[in-house]
């Protein structure tokens, strides 16, 4: 039965402005007896909590005091959208989806904002489209009878956009079309098609799709592709003069496989009273770019290279980033270095900081030096370099022991490595294991970026800091939960690193210590750039910033530039402001993110081609989320997830808790939980969503039926 304070909300909401007396009320609602007598009391309570307002001798609705506010919209799949507001400091404002109007997802759109009368939550409605974020849309052509449509690759730009037929295009081929006219109520969207990009089943097609769908720069001006053209292939000796010169000491790289772009390099000497010297070569990119030239200005717009499977999307073009800019071996090359001197204990004792020149000696991928280090009587490897790969690892592992001491996150996350055909087509996946190697190359990039952070603070210059703020609590009890329920616990006090850290030891043996550092990773803010310096909470330091790789990320290039001023104590008012650094750091911050987007996105169009080839297969894997429509479960040793919707649970009818965050049987009490094993089908993928569907084997039970508390 309705309650009398509802029956007043609907009442004053068909008057509007117009106020009713209390007996206008207890008239019109027909009250009675003892209705009547609670009716006064009824319209104090609204009164108080600001739904009704006296007005006249009576009663109305509450009239806000309609403010808007400016910001990006974001379409979520269920047909609703979020505001994320211009104002950094203002939360996100949900957006129902008849109150969306044409609103596209990343359209800057200006919103009224309101209270809900029933349960005070605030929303908001979009008054006003301000910029439009896609003037043009990647899709597939489609024919309906006579008409010619193209639907949007990506959902979150809505539904069909009509078109011209054209006989020449193929149904189910990728075009580009610029929209003309843009969807509104019941008027879909009008448009031109003004390239065919080709065929839906074209790896190229694939990755130009992407590309194009995230907005990313992928193609350089003449002026920038004349300019690194015009740059010289010879280093000039008159440079090397003015340079420390390193090219005796045996520099080595060490990257991937398929690596092309090398850009730094290092060597290892112990030293008499057993200190280590830890040389770090980055390649000099600021000598061949300078700040506003045609090569500039394109990498600033890139902002960094963005990898694809198989594929790279550089900063830089070719000319620089695998030619002169590139350490390849056995030849000059331009570097900035930093010279570190480390304790036994990997305490950094000193640090010097130079341009030189040097002569890689050899280029080693991760495999060669983990397979020497692993076997080293049995390694293909140069003789005179295996004795300085031990002495890294002894350095490697001093220095990760420092970190850990004071609260350094190290979270183990094995990825899923994508292998191709000769055109580019997914044939498998095969899950990366992170060694030694790997290990070895984080830890003297991390040294020399922090080496360099303290370096220019301490000269008090202005730069860009890689920062990492703390954790949002809500966030890390969420975390503190599914680690409660893998068995594990988890302290939120004053020490939470330390906590962090203990939580991953304790769950490294477990089976769920992959979903436990994935929830981690979630819990953690995003680490960005700045100029304002909040410290680094993921690496516990209070002083940090991106060195080590000025081909692939243009703040490492700022970094350089600064860096090379102070060494020669040229003045302050040469570099950049501080202002200009913060407006750089948020649009580095920006295109960082922009990029991560784009490669997920290829990376799960990848796994989902893969997986529409093992249709009914059957395979096990453990459940990494629930929600109130089903849970995901992830593959082992794939790392692909998928969606058991809770339709397709025939069984029983399920409910979402969402404290322990379970799906529960209303009969038979199964649960579903994070963390849970089971044995799935692969029963759909749906390419252009990028999602997988399965299917629960097993009697919907999971394969371990025991309770995790």
């Amino acid at each position: 039965m309705r309650s009398i304070e509802d029956k007043i909300i609907d009442l004053l909401g068909h008057r509007k402005k117009h106020a009713l007396t209390c007996r206008e009320i207890a008239d019109r609602l027909g009250l009675r007896g003892r209705e009547r007598k609670l009716l006064t009391n009824a319209l104090e309570q609204l009164t108080r909590k600001r739904t009704l307002q006296e007005h006249r001798g009576g009663y109305r609705l509450f009239q806000q005091q309609l403010h808007t506010i400016e910001g990006v919209f974001s379409l979520a799949e269920k047909g609703y959208g979020f505001l994320r507001p211009n104002e950094n400091q203002q939360e996100d404002l949900f957006i129902p989806a008849r109150h969306i109007g044409s609103a596209m997802d990343g359209d800057q759109v200006l919103v009224s904002c309101h209270v809900s009368i029933r349960d005070r939550r605030p929303y908001a409605k979009v008054v006003k489209i301000l910029q439009r974020a896609h003037k043009q849309v990647i899709g597939f052509y489609q024919l309906r009878g006579k008409r010619a449509q193209v639907w949007p690759l990506n959902k979150k730009l809505g539904g069909q956009i009509l078109v011209t037929r054209n006989n020449e295009i193929n149904p189910g081929e990728i075009v580009a079309v610029e929209i003309n006219q843009y969807a509104q109520g019941d008027m879909a969207a009008k448009g031109e098609i003004t390239e065919v990009i080709g065929a839906a089943n074209n790896p190229q097609v694939d990755i130009e799709t992407v590309i194009r769908s995230h907005d990313l720069p992928h193609l350089f001006s003449s002026a920038a592709l004349a300019q690194a053209e015009a740059t010289a292939t010879d280093i000039d000796p008159k440079e090397i003069a003015q340079r420390v010169d390193l090219r005796h000491l045996p520099l080595i790289t060490i990257d991937g496989e398929t690596a092309k772009d090398f850009d730094d390099a290092v060597t290892l000497q112990q030293q008499a009273d057993g200190t280590s010297k830890l040389w770090v070569c980055i390649a000099d990119v600021s000598y061949y770019v300078a700040p506003q030239s045609p090569l500039d200005l394109d990498a600033m717009d890139r902002g960094t290279s963005v990898y694809f499977p198989g594929f790279c999307l550089p900063m830089l073009p070719a000319a620089l980033s695998n030619g002169i800019c590139s350490l390849n071996p056995d030849e000059d090359r331009l570097v900035m270095t930093a010279e570190l001197l480390f304790s036994k204990d990997g305490t950094r004792l000193d640090s010097k900081f130079y341009p030189a020149v040097m002569r890689s000696h050899a280029r080693l991928t991760y495999t060669q030096v983990s397979v020497c280090l692993e076997t080293p009587e049995q390694s293909d490897l140069d003789p005179s370099l295996i004795p300085q790969l031990l002495q890294m690892v002894d350095l490697t592992e001093a220095l990760a022991q420092k970190r850990q001491l004071r609260g350094s996150l190290d979270m183990d996350l094995p990825e899923v490595q994508i292998l191709l055909d000769e055109d580019g087509h997914p044939l498998d996946l095969k899950k990366t294991e992170r060694t030694m190697a790997h290990r070895l190359i984080e830890e003297f990039m991390l040294a020399a970026n922090e080496a360099v952070a303290d370096y220019l603070t301490g000269k008090g210059w202005d730069m860009l800091y890689r920062i990492h703020e703390e954790p949002d609590l809500l966030k890390l009890q969420e975390l503190q939960q599914l680690a409660a329920e893998c068995g594990v616990g988890l302290v939120l006090g004053k020490k939470i690193q330390k906590s962090l850290q203990q939580l991953l030891v304790d769950i490294a043996e477990k089976p769920e210590a992959r979903l436990v550092n994935q929830q981690l990773l979630r819990s953690l803010q995003q680490a960005c750039y700045s100029p304002i310096n909040s410290g680094h909470f993921g690496l516990a330091t209070d002083c940090y910033c991106h060195f080590t790789s000025p081909i692939r990320r243009y703040p490492d290039l700022i970094i350089h530039r600064i860096l090379k001023l102070a060494i020669a104590d040229q003045s302050k008012s040469e570099s950049l402001s501080k202002s200009q650094l913060s407006k750089l750091g948020l649009d580095c911050s920006a295109k960082e993110r922009r990029a991560m987007r784009a490669e997920r996105d290829l990376v799960d169009l990848r796994c989902c081609q893969v997986m529409s080839k093992r249709l009914d297969e059957e395979l096990t894997g453990t459940i990494s989320s629930v929600t109130e429509f089903g849970f995901f479960v992830e593959l082992d040793d794939l790392y692909v997830e998928g969606l058991v919707h809770v339709r397709s649970l025939q069984h029983d009818y399920y409910h979402f808790d969402p404290i322990s965050l379970t799906l529960i049987g209303e009969r038979r009490r199964t649960e579903f939980r994070v963390g849970m094993r089971v044995k799935v089908k692969v029963t759909k993928v749906e390419l252009w969503r990028r999602r997988i569907d399965f299917s629960l084997l097993e009697d919907d039970s999971p394969l371990s039926s025991k309770k995790k508390r």
